[in-house]
């Protein structure tokens, strides 16, 4: 409970753009099997070609922080898509700056966690829809939006 209480006021100064995060995290028991399971399901999403971090996003960013907290050999690859419009290697980029930017708002929060957190990109190779239409004005913006999106792989979580 203490855990996300210091990281909410954290993520209230990051809004604001001041940094003071704290520099450990509080122990507690390895009880977060259930809750990795809970987040390893959750994705963040983003709007077309964007890459910023939403209030959303930012809840369930802090939900893989406390993970990482609870669970002192966690680590978490961080894995950026996007949908099927643009060039592969424009998407690629994109898919890492969506990685890169779920990971620098982790370790504003919490800066001790930055070497358990890894990026990837797989860019549009592996869509959760799959949207025939790659058009700049699509009528399948919805089904675009659901590929847009950073996912969570955790490791080094004892059961």
């Amino acid at each position: 409970m203490w855990s996300r209480l210091v990281i909410m006021f954290c993520f209230c100064f990051l809004i604001t753009g001041i940094s003071s995060c704290p520099k450990k995290g509080m122990q507690t028991t390895n009880k977060a099997s259930p809750a990795v399971k809970q987040v390893g399901d959750k994705r963040i999403f983003f709007g077309y070609d964007e890459f910023n971090i939403t209030e959303a996003s930012a809840d369930i960013l802090l939900d893989v922080i406390a993970i990482l907290q609870d669970n002192p050999d966690a680590q978490v690859v961080l894995t950026g898509h996007t949908d099927n419009r643009g060039p592969h290697e424009y998407n690629l980029a994109l898919g890492t700056k969506r990685a890169d930017s779920a990971k620098k708002f982790m370790v504003n929060c919490t800066p001790y966690l930055e070497k358990r957190i890894k990026t990837a990109s797989k860019g549009e190779t592996e869509p959760l829809v799959q949207v025939k239409d790659n058009s700049k004005n699509s009528k399948y913006e919805k089904e675009h939006a659901k590929n847009r999106r950073v996912e969570f792989s955790f490791s080094g979580i004892k059961k």
